[in-house]
């Protein structure tokens, strides 16, 4: 069986092999089912989906930022969610926060236009098709007290970084204290 990964999406990837210039064997994702296909992954690598819904195989990397610590961030942004649907990427010692738009009325009228789309789950179609923009990161600092320090991406046209808005202070205190803030205008306040 071709190993096989569906993208939020709903798009299928698969694992194709195939011939380096120099010699060996190379592995990549791709939405053709034909061609040479893998059963598995190379040993030392994993299956990466971007935010944007992108597969990738990449080599296996190491965790900095613990589980319980992003279930954390996971946590409260479903909490907060309201009109925004919200990701979460970690990459290094970086916990990455996107913001999409929520297009849940506009998916609910386009779904009802077509009688053969699924209506019984118009939000889920919503999150398929949502692009996301990073909005706050929280960077790991001190691995042995766990400190972070928060910063979000300033969209002013002069600046168009990120820049930071607070000390390094534990996750579970800087996401009760700037997580609030997001899809509002006091985001933009936070400097």
């Amino acid at each position: 069986m071709a190993m096989q990964h569906i993208s939020r999406t709903g798009k299928t990837y698969y694992l194709h092999t195939g011939p380096k210039r120099g010699g060996g064997l190379q592995y990549f994702f791709s939405t053709k089912p034909a061609g040479s296909l893998a059963e598995h992954l190379p040993d030392g690598f994993e299956v990466h989906e971007s935010v944007h819904g992108q597969v990738f195989l990449r080599r296996k990397q190491p965790r900095l930022i613990r589980h319980e610590e992003i279930a954390g961030i996971e946590d409260r942004l479903r909490k907060h969610r309201g009109k925004n649907l919200y990701k979460v990427d970690v990459r290094g010692e970086t916990l990455t926060i996107f913001e999409g738009t929520d297009h849940f009325e506009a998916m609910t009228a386009l779904v009802g236009r077509f009688p053969s789309c699924d209506r019984s789950q118009p939000g889920d179609l919503s999150e398929r098709f949502a692009s996301y923009q990073a909005v706050m990161r929280f960077i790991l600092v001190d691995q042995e007290r766990r400190l972070f320090v928060p910063e979000r991406y300033c969209f002013r046209g002069s600046v168009d970084d990120w820049i930071p808005i607070g000390p390094p202070e534990a996750i579970e205190r800087l996401a009760a204290k700037y997580l609030k803030h997001l899809g509002r205008e006091s985001l933009f306040e936070l400097f």
